[in-house]
Parts: structure tokens; C-alpha cells; sequence
């Protein structure tokens, strides 16, 4: 949070921070864990300015298009994830406009009008740190479904299900 206050570009300021920790992934996982077993949601910080998530998800999912309307700093520490990104269009709509593969030590940086769908497509657990640029619960965002995609209102209960039935699928009782 001092880095926000300090700075003119937090964003920019979070990804140098989150760059020399993803560096090290290994001293991540001696801490946190290996990711492995129950997808994991856990909110280190919370705020107006700033929300900080440790997300620990299985592998074979494939999650839908959406956005976070704030910026977001995503660091991988274990795992894989391969985003594919979109342009919004006139008629709510999106269109593909590429992507980028993390692995274990790599991070992304996105902008608040980034619109992406995010895959674990390995077969290992993916474990990652999300910084966001504001109050990531309290901010509403979209989700794009359906062929072609359409917009509509986040989901975080079909998120979790999304989740649940990959770690299902992955082996866990």
C-alpha cells in the first residue's frame, strides 16, 4: 500500500515489487505451500486502494472471458496459466486479439480495460499472487459467455463451481 501512496504510477510500482518476489518461486512455495489439492481463494489485503489475493487453482480449467476494471499485477509461483485477450466491440461483444503463457517466475501486467479468459492447461496446480489496483470485491465487473460472447454481470458462485469441478476432476475426494 505505501508503494501506491508513494508513486504516480502504483501499477507500475506493484510490478517492480512483484517481479523481484516472483523471481524467487521457490521461497514462495517453501511458504506458502506447494500448490496442490483445494483451489484457494485468500484475500491478504483488502482496500479502497488495493487488494492483494493468493489464488491456488487446478489443473484442465478454462475460465471465461472477463475484466476487473481496475489494473492487475498476476505473478505466477507454481503452474501454468495461459491467457487469451480481447477487444471489447461496439455491440458488448469481444474479439480475440492474442495472448501471453505464464509460467512458474513470470507475471502479467494488465490494464483496467483488459478483458482476458485465463486456462491452466498442465496437469500441475497453479499457484499465483494477484495485486489489483483497487477494491477488487467491491468493484463491479463482466463476464463474457456463449458463442459468440456475450456480456454479462461476474459470477463469482460460477466461478467457484468452474473451480470446484476441475479439482474434482484433477482428484481431490
Amino acid at each position: 500500500m505505501e508503494a501506491r501512496a508513494e508513486t504516480s504510477d502504483p501499477q507500475q510500482t506493484v510490478r517492480a515489487v512483484m517481479e523481484e518476489a516472483i523471481a524467487a518461486p521457490r521461497e514462495i512455495e517453501q511458504a506458502m505451500g506447494a500448490p496442490s489439492g483445494n483451489p484457494v481463494f485468500t484475500t491478504w489485503h483488502r482496500s479502497d486502494a488495493l487488494t492483494i489475493l493468493h489464488v491456488v487453482w487446478p489443473p484442465a480449467v478454462d475460465l471465461f472471458a472477463h475484466d476487473h476494471n481496475m489494473w492487475a499485477v498476476i505473478g505466477l509461483y507454481g503452474g501454468r496459466e495461459d491467457n487469451r485477450f480481447f477487444r471489447r466491440l461496439p455491440n458488448g461483444g469481444i474479439t480475440p486479439t492474442g495472448g501471453k503463457t505464464l509460467l512458474k517466475g513470470d507475471l502479467v501486467s494488465l490494464d483496467a480495460d483488459v478483458v482476458h479468459a485465463v486456462a491452466n492447461t498442465s496437469r500441475e496446480w497453479t499457484g499465483s499472487i494477484h495485486v489489483y489496483g483497487g477494491d477488487y470485491f467491491a468493484t463491479p465487473r463482466n463476464m463474457w459467455r456463449g458463442d459468440p460472447p456475450h456480456v454479462e454481470p461476474f459470477d463469482a458462485e460460477e466461478l467457484q463451481q468452474v473451480l470446484e469441478l476441475a479439482a474434482h476432476r484433477a482428484g481431490r475426494p
